[in-house]
Formats: structure tokens, sequence, C-alpha cells
């Protein structure tokens, strides 16, 4: 295969020394690659290892930066399951002396992941070896040490389990104590007795693959899904197994793949998808049908896209609700199976992930007895939850709570939830025109999509009903723009909307495996932080542990902005200012941006930096 190089996009010469690139790319300082290379010798490290190890620049800087210079692709994610063959492909002392290691094969492709992509003779030591066409992706180093302990079993040597911080060792103090701020974050042992993950790829699991391989039948059509018999088949045992898995690893969903010669399984974990296992391509129709069974769809029809509904209980677990999509595509039908369930949802307001101030702002905004409330944010930043945790509160036998949802995905007494039906022209709008008749308190709508459903909104929370709905825009300021490019007046946007909520979710750190590490003041003041609170932080991040699945994240939490309109702010809006002098506006009053609230979780050790980067990146366009 060709080797990488030949694939770069910028124009530097790829002769040009590593380090010397750095400093033109601006990541690292001239003083900064002169005191790496004059402690490497002592190490025998890589340069690009050492400058991480000093603080010079992060792993994920260095990371993006490698993939743009040698045009190969960054590995998004490990697989948290694998095929134990592809241990047998690349030696461990390889893995481990090379920093590589096997993700996965298909047919004669192997895919591999690397720390140092200029590394062209492991790539063709690796191809004669194996005789597989080479496909290398870009991870960082602390990564693949984790995976590959994972996928062999034993520690990958990590060198800075060995050294102290090479910036620190004309220091005095005692062998072994850290010297300095950096020293002690870079320097904590990774814990030894950390073992792969045991998830779909047990003993038990071949087994059940190959009789479910040597009997392609469901054994009951019928839809009844309580026989013993059928309890006892390998299809059925299987696909009780893979929404088992799903729901014991907290899944938010499961996607089922099928391919020209295997079916891949994914779950979404944490808001990210993960490769658990493949399965052989000749189990798919069987699984589907059986899936099509729980859920009461059509099993002949195959042309046409399916959705559906089903519960799954397993033992004496509490009962899950699943949404079932049925998708056809070239080599057969991908389903995708929504986990609902109700026992993790958090409806606790104080738990939503808002600071003290803006929860108080939406509580006091709730209290009133008309007027409209907006969240807003892209599909699955937890705009819904949000909105259920509102209307927990309102709840209560005094009040009549109508809502419009497209699905209904929970449900809760006391309130009246209504299903939007399209297809038969019950749309938004058209649920807003009947509840205006049925003596309504507080409104819930789903979503404004268009200018009928957000003028019936508005019109409801001027006379005198509380309204709560979700409108896409990328934070709270342009969501006024949004209704004034529906059509919808100034005044009526400025007398209606009393508050506005951003939101993201980020995935939070893993407390059993949590630690610090050492970041450079100049990029913290970069991102956001004042000097002295750079000065002074010392971030978090998750090593990766099996309570995680080596991911370093578990569980997600929120980043709010909340955009109390007041009478200012109205005046503005009348007057037509941008979003930008909108937002400045805010600002001066003490509105708190997406950023600034990411800032404010990094400082408490919920979230890394790279999480609330990557949800916050539009965040400072208007300023």
């Amino acid at each position: 295969m060709n080797p990488p190089h030949a694939q770069r996009s910028d124009t530097t010469p790829i002769q040009e020394p590593l380090g010397q690139r750095l400093i033109n790319a601006g990541l690292i300082s001239d003083q900064q690659l002169r005191e790496a290379q004059q402690v490497q010798p002592r190490y025998g490290r890589r340069l690009s290892s050492l400058l991480v190890s000093m603080g010079a620049l992060t792993e994920t800087a260095l990371c993006q930066f490698l993939s743009h210079q040698y045009g190969i692709p960054l590995l998004q994610a490990f697989p948290l399951g694998w095929s134990p063959s592809l241990v047998d492909l690349v030696p461990h002392e390889l893995a481990r002396e090379c920093l590589v290691a096997p993700i996965t094969i298909v047919e004669s492709q192997l895919t591999l992941a690397m720390a140092d992509p200029s590394n062209v003779a492991i790539i063709d030591e690796l191809t004669f070896r194996t005789g597989c066409q080479l496909v290398p992706l870009v991870t960082t180093e602390s990564q693949i040490q984790t995976y590959i302990q994972m996928l062999y079993g034993r520690p990958a040597w990590n060198p800075s389990h060995h050294i102290a911080h090479p910036m620190n060792q004309a220091s005095t103090a005692p062998e072994g104590a850290p010297t300095s701020q950096q020293e002690s974050a870079t320097s904590l042992p990774i814990d030894a007795h950390l073992h792969p993950p045991q998830l779909l790829q047990t003993k038990e699991l071949e087994h059940l693959l190959e009789a479910a391989a040597a009997t392609l039948s469901v054994s009951d059509q019928s839809g009844k899904s309580d026989s013993s018999l059928e309890k006892k088949a390998p299809i059925v045992q299987l696909v009780n197994r893979i929404l088992g898995e799903g729901v014991a690893m907290e899944a938010s969903d499961i996607h089922i793949e099928p391919y020209e010669t295997h079916v891949r399984i994914r779950y979404r974990l944490d808001g990210v998808l993960h490769p658990v296992m493949t399965i052989p391509l000749t189990l798919r129709n069987a699984i589907i049908s059986r899936l099509k069974i729980l859920s009461h769809l059509d099993i002949a029809e195959r042309r046409l896209p399916q959705d559906g509904r089903m519960k799954f209980q397993q033992a004496e677990q509490n009962e899950i609700d699943v949404r079932i999509s049925m998708l056809p595509g070239l080599y057969g039908e991908k389903i995708v199976l929504r986990l609902l369930n109700q026992a993790n949802l958090q409806l606790d307001m104080t738990k939503l992930g808002m600071e003290p101030q803006e929860l108080a702002a939406f509580r006091n905004t709730l209290s009133k007895p008309y007027g409209m409330i907006l969240v807003t944010g892209p599909t699955g930043s937890g705009k819904t939850t949000t909105l259920y945790s509102a209307l927990q509160v309102l709840n209560s036998p005094t009040v009549n709570i109508v809502t419009a949802e497209d699905p209904v995905e929970y449900n809760f007494p006391g309130i009246h939830q209504v299903q939007i039906k399209e297809d038969i022209g019950f749309s938004f709008a058209a649920a807003l025109r009947s509840f205006l008749r049925q003596d309504p308190d507080i409104i819930m709508v789903g979503e404004i999509r268009d200018h009928e459903t957000a003028q019936m909104a508005i019109k409801a929370a001027l006379t005198g009903h509380r309204v709560l709905s979700t409108i896409h825009t990328n934070d709270a300021v342009r969501t006024i723009s949004r209704l004034l490019d529906m059509g919808i007046e100034p005044f009526m946007v400025a007398s209606s909307v009393a508050l506005i909520i951003a939101q993201r979710l980020i995935r939070q750190i893993c407390s059993s495996c949590r630690e610090p590490y050492a970041v450079p003041v100049a990029q913290l003041v970069e991102i956001g932080f004042n000097k002295s609170d750079a000065g002074l932080l010392v971030p978090m991040r998750g090593r990766g542990c099996a309570v995680c699945h080596y991911t370093g994240y578990k569980g997600r939490i929120a980043l709010f902005e909340v955009f109390p309109l007041s009478e200012t702010l109205g005046q503005g809006i009348l007057q037509r200012v941008s979003p930008g002098e909108l937002k400045k506006m805010a600002m001066a009053n003490g509105f708190r941006t997406l950023r600034q609230n990411g800032l404010q979780k990094i400082q408490d050790g919920v979230t890394t930096i790279d999480e609330v980067l990557g949800a916050t990146e539009q965040d400072v366009a208007l300023l």
C-alpha cells in the first residue's frame, strides 16, 4: 500500500523535523523544543512523547496535528468488543514497543491504530506478516496503551511510569515525590489490575452463536413470547442477550447493522457509538424476524421502513420500553433500538447540571402563571428531559397539563399526553388548537417546527397559559432570530417569551478512574479561563477502567445557558438588534454562555476540556 506520507494535504516538506513543524504550527515554543531535545538522549523516548510529558502540548493537540500532517484519519473510539483472532495478527511485544494496535479485520483489510503515523516501517512489517491491506488511524499514546492492556490482558509499557517529569530533574525533592503541579498530574500510575471487559465475547456467547447458526428458524411465529419452547430457542436467547447487555451497560440505543459479509452490533454509551460484536450474516434474517414478532411488525415487509414498540424485561430488572426502527438498506434492514428505561430518567431539576443562579431563574419563570419557556439545542441534547423535569415541578391535582409529543417517550401520571400523527393530519398545530378547548393551565409542545405552530404557541402564552416547547437553534440568543424568521412579529416575541434555555449534553469523567493531568496555562487562557484561574487549575480526565468500559467517561451532564428576557432585552428585540448585540446586552446583566458553563464544569472536575470544546465550538461565534 502507499505510505501515509503520500496522502498529506499540507505543503510543509515531510523531511522537516517534527519539532520544527510543531513550532511552525504554533503548538510549542523554541525553548520547549530545546528542553525536550536536551533530555531526550537520557530517556530514549520519542520527542513528541516527551513534549506531552513536559506539558508543552496536549495529547489531543498532538494527535490532531499528526493526523493533518500525514493525511491519516483520527480514530474516533476504540471498540468495546473485539475478535480473539486480532491478538494473533500483531504480537504483544510488537504492539507494545511500536504503540500500534489492531482494531478490526474485515476480509483482508486490517484497521490499525497508531500513535506515530510516521512509522512506515511498522506498516510494511505488519503488511508482510499478516498479508492484509492495512488501514492506519491516528490516536493518542495513552489510549493505545490502555487498549493494548485490554486486548492482550497485559499492561502496555508506559514510559511515564518509569521516569519523573523531565522538567523537574534538577529538583531537590525526595525521590518519588512530585516537585510541581505538572509532575503530579503526569506521573500517576495506571492500575495494573485492569482486565478486558467481558462484553459479548465469552464462550457462552460463542456457543450461543453456533447454536443459533445451526437452527435458523424462530421457534414460534405466533407473536407469543412466553412459551418455554421459544425461550430456549438460540435466536431468542441471542436477541435477549443483545438487549440484556445493552440494558446492563446503560446504553441508550442498540444498532444492528447488516453488511455484505457480517452483521455489526453497536451500543451508544454516553452519546458515543461503540462496536461490541459482529455476528454471521446467516443470522441476520432470524434476528430481524424475532424483533419484528416482539414489536408486532409485518415480518413479510422488507421494502419499506417500519416503526414499532415493545417491552423487555430480564430476570428481576425493571421493565424497559424499547422503540424500534427498521430501515431497508443494500444488505438488509438496519435496526435501531431505543432503550427507554424510566428508572434511569433523571427528573430532579437540581441534578440537571444548572448552576444555582441559572436554576433560580428557571424556577422563578416556572412560578409565573403565563408566558413561554423554550428549550433549544441539537437532537439528543436532553431538551425533553429538561421539559419533563419542569412538568414534574408543575404537576399537581390543581392544574390541567396537556402535552403534544412526537413520539411520547415516557408516561407520567396526572399529565395528559398526546401522540402526534402527521400522516393523518394531526400535527402540533392541530393539537394546540384542540388543547385550547380543553381548559389547560400548562401546555407542552414537543417542537416548534413551522410558522403555524409558533403562532399558536405564542397566542396561547399571551392568553394566560404557561407554554413549554423546544426549538432547533445553536444557542439561546439565536432562538429570537429563528422566531422572527418564522414570521412572528417582534412585539409578539418580546411579549410572550419569558425564558430561553440552550443546552448540550457532555460526558462526565468516570469517578472510579479520574486523575489530574497537566495542561499549559497558555492553552487554558486560550479556551476562556483568566490567567489567575488558569494558574491554579488542575484539569481532570478518566484513565479508563472496567467501570466505564475503558472509555474514561461514565454518565452525562448538561451544559446550560439560561436567557431570561428582561424589559431591556425586549426593547432590543423590538429594535431588531443583531444576535451579537443582544448577547452582549444579556452578558452585561450576568448571562453566562455555554462555554462559560463548561469552563465551570472543568474547574469542578466534572468533565474534560475536550468535551467542553467539542460541545461549545460555535458558542463564541457571536462575540
